[in-house]
């Protein structure tokens, strides 16, 4: 089971004909991860189509589906001079992740073993994704809405060379070895700063769960006003289930302190809830009313903890080997701005801007989560290295001491 899940899909024993002309192992992979995804955002617009009668033309629901599959990649949609810019990151994630998964099928068909060859799988890749996705722009420019092909190519070649740069890494090996290269220190800050970013991660989730349960009748409430019909409200649950990790990386946000708004006149945030005009969407029933003030700051203790968490991993790295304390404070710092860095990326994509005036500005503000993450899990985890190493710096001198003090030991 878990080499099932690990290795490639499609993946052969031994590299083929991909070994002979690997671009054309690259251009299938690419191909694939264009039609799968695209796949993934009509399907749904095309059922609710046929459910309705199938009375409108098929390139109808084939456009707003192309529209879904833009957001996905964060492309900016001019909707009557409005800007739509929102990722639904759920979608995101699975773009990203077939993306992965095909450049292994590819680097492994063309054999792949040098940097060079992984370019040569790495490039057509990214350029046949761009150019599908400029494609897909033009076609998605219709009535009051437009997308510029330029733009949507150049984000999509973003996306599609981080994605497939991954696969072909993973599968050639090539991440581990250069990993290896890195100095300890940095491999050790790196460490510390996922561990801090999976704890920050899990805080989110906590709280989104414990708000969606204590909010379930809004949440019902709001569904059965919408009066969708059985599709309408199974396209409802797949479009909450998308914007998910979103609403993880928000809660994440509140832990840290910052909050998140949802409008330009909504903010909720462990200070204080204030709700301004939102749309009647069923996962906006899971917000919070109300905070139960000052008892809702131990949230913080989540963050806190994930620092400490950081700081004990990379003095587990580093001490062994005696390296100085300096060094490995500044490890400890290091994995807390690598984190603070991660989160704020995450909370950048995470927002946007869903609508004209109110909901022109939605999710946190990404130079806050970076600071506070700094500040909330950075910190302790310098104060744990210290202290970690007073404690053993302290039985070490116990222990020097204990040994002079036998019979025999002064002559040592």
């Amino acid at each position: 089971m878990p080499d099932l899940l690990t290795r490639p899909l499609l993946r052969r024993e031994e590299p083929a004909w991909g070994s002979r002309v690997p671009w054309l192992a690259s251009v299938l992979a690419s191909g694939w991860v264009l039609i799968a995804a695209l796949a993934l955002s009509v399907l749904p617009a095309i059922a609710v189509w046929i459910t309705d009668g199938a009375g409108s033309p098929v390139v109808d629901p084939g456009r707003f589906g192309t529209w879904i599959w833009l957001s996905a990649h964060r492309v900016g949609l001019d909707v009557a001079g409005v800007d739509f810019a929102f990722a639904p990151l759920g979608l995101t994630m699975l773009v990203v992740l077939l993306m992965h998964r095909s450049a292994r099928w590819a680097a492994h068909q063309a054999g792949t073993a040098t940097p060079k060859g992984m370019i040569a799988v790495i490039v057509p890749s990214v350029v046949l994704y761009a150019l599908g996705a400029g494609l897909l722009a033009a076609f998605a420019s219709a009535g009051d809405v437009s997308v510029s092909p330029l733009a949507a190519a150049g984000i999509a070649a973003l996306w599609a060379l981080v994605g497939f740069s991954a696969g072909v890494l993973h599968e050639t090996g090539f991440d581990e070895e250069w990993l290896d290269r890195v100095a300890p220190e940095v491999r050790a800050a790196l460490a510390g700063s996922g561990v801090a970013m999976a704890g920050l991660v899990l805080c989110g989730v906590v709280l989104v769960v414990v708000s969606t349960v204590a909010n379930a009748g809004q949440i019902g409430m709001l569904a059965e006003a919408l009066d969708a019909g059985a599709m309408g409200n199974a396209v409802l649950a797949v479009g909450g289930a998308v914007i998910v990790p979103n609403a993880v990386i928000w809660a994440t946000s509140f832990s840290l302190g910052p909050g998140f708004a949802v409008g330009t006149e909504t903010i909720i945030a462990p200070d204080g809830v204030q709700h301004g005009m939102m749309p009647a969407v069923p996962a906006l029933g899971a917000l919070p009313s109300d905070v139960p003030s000052p008892w809702v700051w131990l949230v913080l203790l989540g963050p806190i903890a994930s620092g400490v968490a950081a700081g004990m991993l990379v003095y587990r790295r580093l001490a062994l080997s005696e390296e100085p304390l300096s060094i490995i404070m500044l490890a400890a710092g290091g994995s807390g701005a690598a984190a603070s860095l991660g989160m704020s990326a995450l909370a950048a994509l995470s927002g946007g801007s869903v609508g004209a005036v109110r909901l022109s500005v939605i999710g946190p503000v990404a130079w806050e989560v970076a600071a506070m993450t700094f500040l909330t899990v950075g910190v302790p985890a310098m104060v744990t290295v210290a202290l970690l190493m007073w404690r053993h710096t302290r039985s070490m001198t116990s222990a020097e001491a204990h040994a002079a003090a036998e019979p025999g030991g002064a002559g040592l």
